[in-house]
């Protein structure tokens, strides 16, 4: 009802799902595991911190590993 909405201390689940990549400008996927929005094509992360999530680049972490990482880690 009215009284959950208006409650400050209840967080949201997950954050709106128009929130988009502020570098490529698509749909970011939230992964519940880590708390994070991810874009998938990019392979970064952006953090949430206390349900706001913090969409600086700078503030984004790496997903996936460079291609001479893979390759190295293949052989």
């Amino acid at each position: 009802g009215v009284a959950a909405l208006a409650d400050p201390g209840k967080k949201t689940e997950e954050p709106p799902r128009f929130l988009v990549c502020p570098l490529s400008k698509k749909p970011l996927r939230y992964e519940a595991s880590t708390n994070e929005l991810i874009n998938e094509e990019l392979g970064i992360a952006y953090p949430i911190i206390d349900g706001i999530p913090n969409m600086i680049p700078q503030a984004a972490r790496m997903t996936r590993q460079s291609k001479k990482q893979e390759e190295v880690e293949q052989r």
